[in-house]
């Protein structure tokens, strides 16, 4: 019984369908047809009035003795620490210059490595 129901919906789709490969009428859709380029002076124009609007809106804020408050309040000052942690009480090395500068003999990573076969 299921085979005949299978065959008779296979048969309904094969006649329903309304068309065929000849009916297929080609038509290229043209790409530039609707699409706007914009042009530098467009575009220029455009950043310029971002970087305005962003410049004002920024000055604005910074100017704003409540925002200049919080900022105050819960800010991190960050600072370098004078002695080191702990129950030594050196000073902290990078307090020195001589600790920054740079060390002559910095390994470089190998490009290659010989293989040894025993």
């Amino acid at each position: 019984m299921k085979w005949v129901v299978c065959g008779l919906v296979a048969v309904a789709l094969i006649a329903g369908s309304p068309a065929t490969a000849g009916d297929v009428d080609f038509r290229p859709i043209d790409t530039k047809k609707l699409v706007v380029k914009p042009s530098k002076v467009a575009a220029n124009l455009a950043a310029g009035t971002i970087n305005l609007v962003g410049q004002q809106a920024a000055g604005s804020l910074e100017n704003n003795g409540y925002i200049k408050t919080i900022n105050n309040l819960f800010s991190i000052k960050r600072t370098e620490p004078r002695f080191q942690s702990g129950p030594s009480s050196l000073p902290s090395p990078n307090m020195y210059k001589s600790t920054t500068y740079k060390n002559y003999n910095t390994p470089v990573m190998p490009t290659s490595q010989p293989v040894i076969r025993r």
